[in-house]
């Protein structure tokens, strides 16, 4: 009889410790509708300071709430006839299955191989598709420290298009620079290189109109830029830089021909053996 009591005592005592625990994790509630302090953390990136990780917390619970309390005020103040959402349930249900389905469909059958022929093709076929208002350039960077002992030779290097003196320079740069960038010999975008160098738009498409070299001066580091070649905006880009672009366009053709095969098929079907059946 003891042994019985103390393990109702003990469960009781567990219970209780698990309510406590619970609640002092809630964070809030409306109604039967309660938000625990647990869900919240996950949201949360690791590393965000007290302040913002406050301003995140607080920015989600009033979204949280007010969806709530959007939902409660419908339901006290829309009609039946309104807050009969049965037909809406039933479209979205089956927008969700179609598009899983033709998902699958899709899958099963789509080639996602495109050939270097095709992608020529294409190129060829659609030039408008490739020019961009900005330029795109294959170029190089380099950020050292102006007091390393190889920025001199590093500076004499970086604009020389000699295959020896550019390999030169890339191992030298590799060693002792902070960052050495040529972008695997591809071509880039403008904009993608301003970025990367933290310069304007504007203003790296001006040095590059104008000159093939040119060095961002900071107080204890250097950016030293060269443009090896240039394509300038609204003219023919060439083809690798644009090939994933067409091979992604390539594909996306395909798949509109394998949907409009299948919806044809599918009223076909349904017209043969009259699942389908019209009336003028």
């Amino acid at each position: 009889m003891k042994r019985i009591f103390a393990l109702a005592a003990l469960a009781l005592l567990v219970t209780s410790c698990s309510l406590f625990q619970s609640r002092r994790d809630v964070l809030a509630r409306i109604g039967k509708d309660v938000l625990y302090k647990s869900e919240v953390a996950k949201l949360v990136p690791a590393g965000t300071s007290p302040e913002d990780s406050a301003y995140m917390v607080d920015q989600y619970v009033q979204s949280w709430a007010l969806a709530r309390l959007k939902t409660l005020k419908a339901m006290e103040q829309l009609t039946p006839e309104e807050k009969d959402i049965s037909k809406e349930v039933e479209a979205f249900r089956n927008d969700l299955l179609s598009f899983r389905y033709e998902k699958m469909f899709m899958e099963s059958r789509i080639d996602t191989v495109v050939s270097r022929e095709q992608v020529e093709e294409y190129y060829e076929a659609h030039p408008q598709s490739f020019m961009y208002d900005y330029s795109v350039v294959r170029a190089r960077y380099i950020v050292i420290n102006k007091r390393s002992p190889y920025y001199a030779n590093i500076k004499e290097l970086y604009r020389s298009k000699d295959e020896e003196k550019v390999a030169e320079l890339a191992e030298l740069s590799r060693s002792y620079a902070e960052k050495y960038e040529d972008y695997g010999g591809r071509y880039v975008s403008i904009p993608q290189m301003a970025k990367d160098v933290g310069m304007m738009v504007s203003d790296l498409e001006e040095v590059a109109a104008k000159q093939s070299s040119y060095i961002i001066e900071g107080e204890q580091k250097n950016t030293l830029i060269c443009i090896v070649s240039r394509y300038a905006p609204h003219s023919l880009t060439p083809r690798d830089f644009n090939e994933e672009k067409i091979k992604d366009a390539i594909i996306s053709i395909r798949k509109q021909e394998i949907l409009s095969k299948l919806e044809r098929d599918l009223l076909n079907e349904a017209l043969e053996n009259k699942k389908l059946q019209r009336y003028d």
